[in-house]
């Protein structure tokens, strides 16, 4: 809704219907090659360039607050906070700049690798695509792709991923059953 709110307010060429009904119609021209790309930029940059102008001027930077964690830095004895940088989530010493300890957000998914018992954490490849691996890397290499579930399989204990629409299935039996509603 801020976002939405902000485009309104200090873009109102990109929301407007009529606007953008013109863009796609000269972009339809470029695809046909009846309209030169350049001069169409060229139209659409000017005004645009301006209204970033006038928008990084008039737009505030929004500030968010830390978030406690409930951990204590290992180096001053301090909380950990989460914070939140041009990367995404991380976690840092609410001492800083004194002290300088930062270590990566983990996203806990609540169950424990098969392989060695480590929990297993979200992370993301290089492509950005989600998967699921070991917190105890690299000296446990598990990883999967479908998002584990904290409950193991009752059939035979094993690590049971979400499968379909409220199912799990076991990774090693693949047993696949209901799963609860909360």
């Amino acid at each position: 809704i801020i976002v939405n709110d902000l485009l309104f307010q200090h873009f109102p060429n990109i929301v407007n219907i009529e606007f953008t009904a013109h863009l796609e119609d000269d972009l339809d021209k470029i695809a046909n090659e009846n309209m030169d790309w350049i001069q169409v930029v060229r139209e659409f940059y000017k005004p645009f360039e301006g209204d970033i102008q006038k928008a990084s001027e008039a737009i505030e930077k929004v500030k968010l607050a830390d978030e406690e964690t409930g951990e204590v830095c290992p180096l001053c004895q301090k909380p950990v906070v989460i914070k939140v940088g041009r990367f995404g989530k991380f976690l840092a010493c609410s001492g800083y700049p004194e002290c300088k300890y930062t270590s990566s957000f983990k996203i806990k998914t609540g169950a424990k690798c098969p392989e060695c018992g480590a929990d297993i954490i979200e992370k993301r490849s290089k492509k950005k695509r989600t998967f699921y691996g070991c917190d105890n890397y690299p000296n446990c290499n598990f990883a999967i792709n479908t998002k584990p579930l904290p409950q193991p399989c009752p059939k035979c204990t094993g690590l049971v991923t979400e499968y379909r629409a409220k199912q799990g299935k076991c990774t090693k039996c693949d047993y696949k059953y209901k799963l609860q509603q909360d």
